[in-house]
């Protein structure tokens, strides 16, 4: 098949968090500092530490002594700074102040501190009649809702790289007064591990699964309550809930669900059925097998293959009690006819899910579905008789 792009694919943003790291230069002569008792920082307003640059030296973020950012209230002894630049100036900066360098830095680097399971970064542009214009930023500057860091601004381009919890990146930034380059919720979901969250993600999947493998509900029914702990346990909030909906798909399932009700209702399946066994009812029971087995795989390509094996069990049973033959190679010729639905995306519900996303077309589906449809037709009608004989 051709090489495509899907337009509903999110881009590849694994590496997201060294890309702005390595962009902005967060990486390079990042020294770690931590405030000494009696350092002259100590009662200064957190929100203002980015106004300490000296000369070459640019405030990065300030943190506690468990790596956490820190936005609002007062400097503390045993609080971190990240300062970048030039090793000297770093060094005469820490003895003015009052600081020593780091003696256990954590492992990951800067890149982990500034993106992990709590906080991340976010890259904005300052669009045309923004509010924002006219305002004066500095690195390390807090907002006022005290849950954003500024972290820096480029003045040729109007960018800003903003730090801040994910939950704030995805309140905040969700106004007209910036551009958002990459959604932080996309952001999360592939650069960064599992957090709190997977745990009830997996307790949700391990619940819905058990209840579908006893039968004690339907599967419509463990399936909203797997949803429905993922939603309440705050997982997911509902906006988040409505945009991971493939609606194509519930739209072009939901449509299809009628013809197949349509298809019993009518007679039409019963019509076909009535004709197919006119037809071969003579020529023995590999015929019979084969004939029910195009039948199934014409139907299944355009209805549901469940809609197709509730139409079709009941006439093959009856067409094996009038040849006489047993009806258990007949029904799994029926049940590996009915899986065959690889011809086309409609009949599978499978196959439609992943049409978008791939960037496939209706007619890519045949050019690998024919030769497996080839290879089902040759196992239903020669291996399963030697199975499970007439």
């Amino acid at each position: 098949m051709p090489t495509r792009t899907s337009k509903s694919l999110p881009p590849d943003l694994s590496k997201h968090a060294l890309t702005l790291v390595e962009q902005y230069r967060l990486s390079s002569d990042v020294h770690q500092f931590r405030v000494r008792e009696g350092s002259s920082l100590i009662g200064r307003a957190r929100a203002t530490m980015g106004q300490t640059d000296r000369g070459a030296l640019t405030f990065v973020t300030i943190e506690d002594g468990k790596g956490n950012p820190i936005r609002t209230g007062e400097v503390k002894e045993g609080d971190v700074l990240l300062i970048r630049g030039p090793a000297d100036q770093a060094a005469d900066l820490a003895g003015e102040l009052g600081l020593s360098f780091r003696d256990n830095p954590p492992e990951g680097g800067i890149t982990d501190q500034l993106f992990n399971r709590d906080s991340g970064l976010a890259e904005v542009l300052i669009p045309p009649r923004s509010p924002l214009i006219g305002q004066t930023f500095f690195p390390g500057m807090v907002t006022e809702s005290g849950d954003l860091i500024v972290r820096t601004p480029l003045a040729a381009g109007d960018t800003l790289l903003l730090q801040g919890t994910w939950s704030a990146l995805d309140q905040r930034l969700d106004q007209a007064e910036v551009l958002v380059v990459n959604s932080p919720d996309l952001v999360r979901r592939q650069a960064v591990p599992m957090g709190s969250g997977a745990k009830t993600v997996l307790v949700a999947l391990a619940i819905m699964v058990g209840l579908l493998a006893t039968g004690l509900v339907p599967p419509a029914v463990a399936g909203l309550i797997a949803a429905g702990i993922i939603l309440i346990s705050g997982v997911l909030s509902t906006e988040q809930v409505y945009r991971s909906i493939g609606w194509t798909t519930v739209i072009l399932v939901a449509a299809l669900t009628p013809l197949s009700t349509a298809m019993q209702v009518t007679g039409a399946a019963q019509l076909l059925a009535d004709g197919l066994v006119n037809v071969v009812g003579d020529a023995g029971p590999y015929a019979l097998l084969a004939g029910l087995f195009v039948l199934a795989a014409i139907m299944g390509q355009v209805i549901s293959n469940t809609a197709t094996s509730l139409i079709i069990i009941p006439i093959a049973v009856v067409a094996a009690k009038q040849m006489g033959i047993s009806v258990q190679p007949v029904l799994m010729c029926v049940c590996i006819a009915c899986a065959g639905a690889f011809l086309t995306p409609v009949a599978t519900p499978t196959n439609l899910m992943v049409m978008e996303p791939g960037a496939y077309k209706f007619t890519d589906y045949w050019k690998l579905g024919l030769p497996m449809l080839i290879w089902f037709f040759i196992i239903a009608v020669f291996l399963v008789p030697m199975i499970w004989s007439f």
